[in-house]
Order: C-alpha cells, then sequence, then structure tokens
C-alpha cells in the first residue's frame, strides 16, 4: 500500500505537495484509481485513492480512518551528532523505524560536529516514517548544550551510556535490562570521544543511570540504534 505523509491532511480531498507528486509520477509510477494510506505524523490515519494525476497535480480522495495512541514507552534520544554527518544521518533512519518519540542533538565537550542541518534531518525522519509506515513522527528538538537538554527531560527517568567504568553506586547494568518496566525515559548517547566524567556525573546527579550496551565500543551511531532497539525489548 501507498504511504505518504501530510502534516494537514484535508477530506474530502486533499492534494499532495509538489515533492510527493513527483514522487507519485516518477517513481511509484502511479495512476487515477489507485489507493493509499497517508498520515499527518500526528498519529492520524486516513484512506486516500487518487482522484486526479499529471506530472504537476495529485488529488487525493481521502477519508479519516483512525487516530493511533502514543507510545505507551516513549523514547528521548539525546545523541551528540557524530563528524561524518552520513554516520549521523543512518543512525536518524534507523532510529525512526525502530520507534522513538524525540530527537535531540546535542553539543557536548569533546563534540566534533556543532552545526545541524535541521531540514535535511527532518526529510531522513519523514521518508522513514513513510518507509516503516508510522504515523507518529518524532520531534527534533533543535541542537542545544548537553546541561539544556538533560534539565529538559524533567523528571523524566533517564540512562546515559558510556565507556568509563561506571562512576556512581549502582554500576553499569545493560540497557536492556536497566530498561525493563512500563515507564517511558531518555537514554543519552556521547559523541565519538564519549562523555566526560563531568557531564556523567551531571546526569547521575539529575537521576540519571549510568549503563552499558555490551561488551564492545560501538560508534555513536552504532551506540543509538543498539539503545534504541534495546530500549523496546526491554519491554517484552
Amino acid at each position: 500500500m501507498r504511504f505518504f505523509y501530510a502534516p494537514e491532511v484535508s477530506t474530502p480531498f486533499h492534494e499532495l505537495d509538489a515533492e510527493e507528486t513527483r514522487h507519485v509520477v516518477k517513481v511509484l509510477r502511479a495512476q487515477v484509481g489507485d489507493a493509499c494510506v497517508l498520515t499527518n505524523g500526528r498519529g492520524a490515519v486516513y484512506e486516500g485513492v487518487i482522484h486526479q494525476l499529471d506530472k504537476r497535480t495529485c488529488i487525493l480522495q481521502t477519508k479519516w480512518v483512525r487516530e493511533d495512541a502514543p507510545s505507551a514507552r516513549p523514547l528521548q534520544l539525546l545523541v551528540a551528532p557524530t563528524k561524518a554527518t552520513d554516520r549521523f544521518e543512518w543512525m536518524l533512519e534507523k532510529a525512526m523505524e525502530l520507534g522513538v518519540e524525540g530527537i535531540w542533538p546535542l553539543v557536548t565537550t569533546r563534540s566534533e560536529r556543532t552545526r545541524e542541518k535541521p531540514d535535511r534531518w527532518m526529510r531522513i525522519l519523514v521518508a522513514a516514517l513513510k518507509q516503516s509506515q508510522q504515523t507518529r513522527l518524532p520531534e527534533l528538538h533543535p541542537m542545544m548544550p548537553w546541561s539544556d537538554a538533560l534539565a529538559a527531560q524533567g523528571q523524566r527517568r533517564g540512562f546515559i551510556a558510556h565507556c568509563l567504568p561506571a562512576l556512581g553506586d549502582s554500576g553499569k547494568p545493560h540497557l536492556l535490562h536497566a530498561a525493563a518496566g512500563p515507564l517511558g525515559a531518555w537514554v543519552a548517547i556521547g559523541p565519538e570521544g564519549d562523555f566526560t566524567p563531568e557531564e556523567i556525573r551531571e546526569a547521575l546527579a539529575l537521576g540519571a543511570q549510568e549503563v552499558t550496551l555490551g561488551e564492545h565500543r560501538l560508534r555513536t551511531e552504532t551506540a543509538g540504534v543498539a539503545a534504541v532497539h534495546s530500549f523496546h525489548l526491554a519491554a517484552l
């Protein structure tokens, strides 16, 4: 089934934007009468049928179907973008496919990338939303300093994955075990050079728990994907 994203879906007719229309015509080679599904990225799902189609216009006949509830265990992923932007973009794609509620690009002491690409990153998230046929698009937060991102998490439970020996008294259990339970959480992944001890202690002071993602040292983008996957496996 063809799956489209539109922030504001209208009924009983909806016109796709220029980018989606080009995709319909040149990639999908769709025809009038073909069925599709639309989402607004906030949980709403619509059924559609292509009503009018040419090289510049695609109009769908639409009707509302349902509203998908938010995740019962929402995950906020705090992660320092990698120096090689393609690696970070790969991680965004996979995190979206696995399921996250929010993504917080970080500026840390050892960050090698401090410039963001919000428009490009959002396009990657939208493409992954459509590919995985999910109905909720993660919120992509502005890049911000580590301390500000921590403060913004409020009372959520939190986990910080790092490669140093445990600095607190609770050790470093695997996230798969530490994240068990019905509650949502945030998980923090540092830059290529890892978090500093001071940054780890700052998270611990706010109630976060140190965790490991396994016995091997992972690249930042691999750690981000592993963290999202482990968090969701912890619910099973």
